[in-house]
C-alpha cells in the first residue's frame, strides 16, 4: 500500500523533524564570531521557530486529535493543515517584525508585524471553530 505524503499524519511528521532541524542552526554561531551577528541570528532562529514552525505544529496536532475524536474529517484537516502552511510562508517575515520595538523600528511597523503575526493563529482558529460547529450540529 503507498502511505499518502500529505495526510494528517505526515504533516505532523513533517512539522516534529523540521522543528528539530530549525533548532540545529542556532549552533553554528561560535564565541568567536562577532557577537552581533550571532545574537541575531540565534534571535531569528528562536523566533522564526515559533512564529513559523510551533503554529504549524500546533495545528498538525490538533487537526490530529480532532480527526481521532470524530470531530472534523480528515480532509478539513488537511486543508487546514495546508492553509496554515501557506500563511506561514506568506506571513513569517513580516508578522516577526511585531517584535522589532527593541531595535526602536517605527510603530508602523510594530504594528503591521503584530497583524501578521496574529493571522498565523487563524488556521488553528478555523479548524476549533469548525469542530465545535459540527460538535453541536450533531
Amino acid at each position: 500500500t503507498s502511505q499518502n505524503l500529505w495526510s494528517v499524519p505526515a504533516w505532523l511528521f513533517y512539522g516534529s523533524g523540521i522543528m528539530v532541524l530549525f533548532l540545529f542552526f542556532g549552533m553554528f554561531m561560535t564565541p568567536s564570531q562577532n557577537f552581533a551577528i550571532a545574537d541575531y541570528w540565534r534571535w531569528m532562529n528562536i523566533h522564526m521557530w515559533v512564529e513559523v514552525t510551533f503554529e504549524v505544529f500546533t495545528t498538525c496536532i490538533v487537526g490530529y486529535m480532532l480527526v481521532q475524536m470524530g470531530l472534523v474529517n480528515r480532509a478539513m484537516a488537511e486543508r487546514v493543515i495546508f492553509l496554515a502552511v501557506m500563511m506561514f510562508l506568506v506571513t513569517a517575515l513580516i508578522g516577526i517584525s511585531h517584535n522589532f520595538y527593541w531595535i526602536a523600528k517605527p510603530t508602523g511597523i510594530i504594528a503591521l508585524g503584530s497583524v501578521f503575526s496574529t493571522m498565523q493563529v487563524l488556521p488553528l482558529l478555523l479548524i476549533t471553530l469548525d469542530a465545535w460547529k459540527m460538535r453541536t450540529e450533531r
